[in-house]
């Protein structure tokens, strides 16, 4: 039986695997899903991340949407885990993440919140790269906030290992496009 740490090394390692001209189309086609989505709701206040490694690169939304205000995390403790949340400029993290140069928000002001993730089950828990940031802001929301899983449609509906600690998004994006995990529709 895998640990999570085996487990998240092998989800890393298949996606690293896929070819990088297919990450870069899945993950246009994600941002313009995600446009679509947005402006159909008219959500203009989003909660993103920048790409690390083979992780979907949402930066194309980002300059499609110039005019929406888009909120990046930045890590102000790893005990406990905790972000904080500001807009552009950005600037190098500790760990080489971009991260707001100035982030002054505990909790993000946005409509939908992108939840980056190794792997989505479909249920909307998720298991992210171990250190628990994703998981206490998700246990503070607003559910106001709409929450949603990014990843590549190979990242999606995979069994996850659920502890108590953890806490669903509500949605989960993909190539494929948005799909909601709760009875709500569009």
């Amino acid at each position: 039986m895998e640990t999570k740490a085996e487990f998240r090394a092998h989800l890393k390692k298949r996606r690293d695997a896929l070819h990088a001209e297919a990450r870069q189309g899945w993950s246009r086609a994600i941002c313009e899903h995600l446009g679509q989505f947005c402006r159909a709701h008219r959500f203009t206040r989003i909660g993103a991340f920048w790409p690390i490694g083979s992780e979907i690169d949402l930066r194309p939304a980002v300059t499609d949407h110039p005019d929406w205000l888009w909120f990046f995390p930045r890590v102000i403790s790893t005990e406990p885990p905790r972000l904080a949340w500001g807009t552009e400029p950005l600037e190098k993290g500790p760990w080489g993440l971009m991260e707001p140069a100035l982030a002054q928000h505990f909790l993000p002001p946005v409509q939908v919140l992108l939840v980056p993730g190794l792997a989505f089950d479909g249920n909307g828990y998720r298991i992210g790269y171990g250190g628990g940031f994703y998981d206490a802001l998700l246990a503070k929301l607003s559910e106001d906030t709409l929450t949603v899983g990014v990843g590549f449609e190979s990242q999606m509906e995979l069994p996850v290992p659920v502890d108590p600690h953890d806490w669903p998004v509500s949605a989960l994006l993909s190539e494929r496009g948005l799909r909601r995990l709760d009875t709500e529709t569009d």
